[in-house]
Protein backbone atom coordinates (compact mmCIF):
# COMPACT_ATOMS: atom_id res chain seq x y z
CA UNK A 1 0.00 0.00 0.00
CA UNK A 2 1.13 3.25 0.02
CA UNK A 3 3.90 4.53 2.36
CA UNK A 4 2.48 6.86 4.83
CA UNK A 5 5.42 9.27 4.68
CA UNK A 6 4.41 10.13 1.36
CA UNK A 7 3.30 13.99 0.40
CA UNK A 8 -0.43 13.61 0.41
CA UNK A 9 0.17 15.32 -3.09
CA UNK A 10 3.01 12.80 -4.40
CA UNK A 11 1.75 11.22 -7.75
CA UNK A 12 1.50 7.71 -6.96
CA UNK A 13 3.62 4.88 -8.69
CA UNK A 14 2.17 2.86 -11.73
CA UNK A 15 1.79 0.08 -9.45
CA UNK A 16 -0.68 2.72 -6.97
CA UNK A 17 -2.17 4.42 -10.06
CA UNK A 18 -3.24 0.45 -11.27
CA UNK A 19 -4.77 0.02 -7.71
CA UNK A 20 -6.59 3.44 -7.30
CA UNK A 21 -7.55 3.03 -10.90
CA UNK A 22 -9.10 -0.69 -10.38
CA UNK A 23 -10.88 1.15 -7.66
CA UNK A 24 -12.29 3.69 -9.55
CA UNK A 25 -13.68 1.13 -11.71
CA UNK A 26 -15.29 -0.62 -8.95
CA UNK A 27 -16.40 1.87 -6.80
CA UNK A 28 -17.12 4.84 -9.15
CA UNK A 29 -14.93 6.78 -7.40
CA UNK A 30 -13.49 10.51 -8.34
CA UNK A 31 -9.68 10.20 -9.16
CA UNK A 32 -9.76 14.02 -9.43
CA UNK A 33 -9.50 13.55 -13.67
CA UNK A 34 -11.80 13.81 -15.83
CA UNK A 35 -12.08 12.94 -19.94
CA UNK A 36 -13.14 15.15 -22.24
CA UNK A 37 -16.90 14.61 -21.53
CA UNK A 38 -16.38 15.13 -18.15
CA UNK A 39 -16.25 11.80 -16.60
CA UNK A 40 -14.76 10.85 -13.87
CA UNK A 41 -11.45 9.54 -15.68
CA UNK A 42 -8.27 7.12 -14.20
CA UNK A 43 -4.64 8.49 -13.52
CA UNK A 44 -3.23 9.42 -16.61
CA UNK A 45 -0.12 6.70 -17.62
CA UNK A 46 2.06 9.60 -18.56
CA UNK A 47 1.58 12.02 -15.35
CA UNK A 48 5.30 11.44 -14.33
CA UNK A 49 5.81 13.63 -17.59
CA UNK A 50 3.63 16.69 -16.51
CA UNK A 51 5.57 19.45 -15.19
CA UNK A 52 3.47 22.66 -13.85
CA UNK A 53 3.06 25.55 -15.44
CA UNK A 54 5.34 28.44 -13.53
CA UNK A 55 4.37 31.65 -14.97
CA UNK A 56 0.71 33.35 -16.30
CA UNK A 57 0.91 35.19 -19.49
CA UNK A 58 0.66 38.79 -18.97
CA UNK A 59 -1.77 40.06 -22.15
CA UNK A 60 -2.97 43.41 -20.54
CA UNK A 61 -1.85 46.80 -22.39
CA UNK A 62 0.92 49.32 -20.31
CA UNK A 63 -1.67 51.06 -17.72
CA UNK A 64 -4.65 48.83 -18.74
CA UNK A 65 -6.24 47.27 -15.38
CA UNK A 66 -5.24 43.22 -15.37
CA UNK A 67 -9.34 42.29 -14.81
Amino acid sequence: MTDPARHHDAIPTPAERAMLNAALLATGADSGFWDEHGRPAPWPDDIEEWRPVTSETNDSQPGEQPF
